[in-house]
């Protein structure tokens, strides 16, 4: 057997599965015109239906498909601080109450800056105690000085009374020698005087001086506090806990994953996003042709694939202030009244709107209110007893379907009773098309 006849062989097995798999895809789709269903608000000639006030029981006026996702936003459990994920301590899923641990960082340096912090307060505070037993010194010796003052002052009273004395006395009593003597006594003792008085002067303004220090002391003291703070802050933000009582919607982190909040990536500091499971609601992308309809506080009803047995009520909260180019349609928010805990975001469900039965208040509606069935039209082209050929608009693929048609015409439009929802695209004048087919729609501009 040649060598080269394996991998041949291996070669056109690959080729003819994916003849089988995708070779409908490789093949160019035929080119086919396609309308949209058009609608329009009921006119005096077309069946009006009347909704019961119950949302449950409500004709519905159209339906969307949409996804469920937290109302009104996600809540993000982030890092407030650089660090290395040392431990996490919940799944994807997990239920967890405002406060609980959901992971932690590594803490060792965050528990040393602490440490030199509160050794730096303690630093400062030891260091206004010594201050304050050195005011106490200094005040001691200004006391010690002021007496060194009175006793100075006092013997130059006593030296100036003797010199007075004998300056009265005849120089024939008091020799001249003891004059001198008492001259040069009594300078002496002002000088000590002088001198006692300048020591007593320049303890004072020592003392002035250690109390003004001591507020210098005081302000340290309070910028250690501050520091000890600021290290307790840093060291309790790497136990990263819940911010709400809800469930772990998508976690981000793992053991020795690095957390940084100057990082570009949005998520660089995320570790957990989260959801509060009682307050769900649902984007729901509305087709333009059904958004005449759209209006806040509309009800609606809400089935899930998950409970196809069950449904929930439900209001429009919001409408998108801008409308989707690409997908022709407008996205609104619905939210869910009661949701269920099986119930997940990112989970599929189709929103049926029912009609509105008051008058919204002014700039809350997309368009007006209708009080009756819209009424679709298709051009007469597309219409062949009582069939047409519809085409998806994601897998561009034609199928067959009955409608049920009325006589009613307009343009060379002919109005539609049921088989058809608005927005849907219609093949004009189908020929040779087969069950399943794919096509390549190109979508004629319509009135």
């Amino acid at each position: 057997m040649p060598a080269w006849l394996i991998p041949a062989a291996i070669f056109a097995g690959f080729l003819l599965l994916s003849a089988v798999l995708f070779g409908d895809r490789l093949l160019p789709g035929k080119p086919v015109d396609v309308a949209i269903v058009l609608a329009t608000l009921p006119t005096s000639d077309a069946p009006v239906a009347s909704p019961s006030p119950s949302p449950s029981q409500a004709s519905v006026q159209f339906q969307a498909s949409g996804w469920i996702e937290p109302d009104p936003l996600p809540i993000r459990a982030s890092a407030l601080v650089d660090g290395v994920i040392d431990h996490v301590k919940v799944l994807e899923g997990q239920q967890v109450s405002r406060g609980d641990v959901i992971a932690g960082l590594i803490d060792a340096d965050a528990m040393l800056e602490l440490e030199a912090a509160r050794n730096e307060h303690r630093k400062w505070v030891s260091a206004k105690a010594a201050h304050v037993a050195g005011i106490e010194s200094a005040r001691m010796k200004l006391k010690a000085a002021e007496a060194e003052v009175d006793s100075a002052e006092t013997q130059r009273e006593e030296a100036l009374d003797r010199l007075t004395r004998m300056k009265d006395l005849s120089r024939q009593v008091v020799p001249e020698s003891d004059l001198i003597a008492a001259r040069l006594r009594l300078a002496r003792e002002e000088s000590l005087a002088a001198a006692a008085l300048a020591g007593k002067g320049e303890l004072e303004a020592e003392v002035t001086r250690l109390e003004l220090e001591t507020r210098v002391k005081e302000d340290e003291i309070a910028a250690a506090a501050v520091a000890v703070k600021q290290a307790e802050l840093a060291l309790s933000r790497t136990r990263i806990v819940a911010p709400i009582d809800g469930r772990i919607l998508r976690l981000l982190a793992a053991p020795g994953q690095k957390k940084m909040q100057s990082d570009n990536d949005a998520e660089s500091s995320t570790v957990a996003i989260l959801y509060d499971p009682r307050k769900l609601q649902i984007r729901v992308d509305v087709p333009l042709a059904d958004a005449a309809g759209l209006q806040l506080g509309q009800r609606v009803r809400i089935h899930c694939s998950l409970l196809p047995e069950r449904g929930f009520d439900g209001e429009v909260t919001r409408i998108s202030g801008e409308a989707d180019l690409q997908r022709n349609t407008l996205q609104a928010k619905v939210r869910i009244e009661n949701p269920a805990e099986q119930l997940r975001p990112e989970m599929l469900c189709r929103v049926e709107f029912m009609f509105a039965h008051s008058a919204p208040a002014s700039g809350s509606s997309v368009g007006k209110a209708t009080s009756g069935s819209l009424a679709m039209w298709i051009p007469e082209s597309a219409l062949a007893d009582n069939v047409v050929w519809v085409v998806d608009p994601e897998t561009r693929r034609a199928t067959k379907r009955p409608i049920q048609a009325t006589q009613i015409r307009q343009e060379e439009h002919r109005r539609i009773l049921e088989g058809l929802r608005p927005g849907e695209w219609v093949v004009i004048r189908p020929t040779g098309l087969q069950e399943g087919q794919r096509v390549k729609p190109r979508i004629l501009s319509t009135p």
